[in-house]
């Protein structure tokens, strides 16, 4: 079997935030001709979800930013964390540099972050597809989840995310 791999890459400039990618997915699809298979929707950061939900509604997405920053409370040391912050706050142990693995200069705390993706979003979805597109519900979109974006101020690099989609055909489908 023959698969596709298209690779969606962008800065995340803001903090917490739903981005729609249902159309970037189905040109994929439509540009590899596949009629009908799967599509796994993956993302390759800890802080970056993947959701399938209604998107196209503003004041739902308002609601759910809402409770996500209220239900997990921003570490007290954030660079986020100003006079105006609005949400509850917590003291968390964990910081960027304590990873081993960290290669970046970044020292923000972002445990928050971590927990919100773990709670609110999927590392990976898989979606079917049928007649050349999603095969969604009626208000389902595919969206990344950013609970970790950064501005780029002071030591906190700009966030580069990468989502991949394996658009995988399959020969054919048995409705049983």
């Amino acid at each position: 079997m023959k698969a596709f791999l298209k690779e969606i890459k962008f800065p995340s400039t803001k903090h917490t935030y739903i981005l729609d990618i249902t159309g970037d997915i189905n040109r994929a699809i439509k540009k590899t001709g596949v009629e009908q298979g799967f599509v796994f929707v993956n993302t390759k950061h800890t802080t970056l979800g993947i959701l399938v939900n209604e998107i196209a509604e503003p004041n739902l997405l308002e609601d759910i930013l809402a409770h996500t920053l209220a239900a997990v409370p921003e570490d007290k040391r954030s660079t986020r964390v100003s006079h105006d912050w609005k949400h509850p706050t917590k003291d968390y142990k964990h910081r960027c540099q304590d990873n081993p693995y960290c290669d970046e200069v970044d020292e923000d705390y972002n445990a928050a972050a971590h927990i919100r993706a773990l709670a609110f979003s999927h590392p990976s979805v898989i979606v079917p597809i049928q007649d050349g597109k999603l095969d969604l519900g009626k208000y389902q979109e595919i969206a990344v989840f950013e609970f970790d974006g950064r501005d780029g101020k002071g030591k906190n690099p700009v966030r580069q995310r990468r989502v991949q989609v394996w658009i995988c055909p399959a020969e054919s489908i048995t409705k049983i």
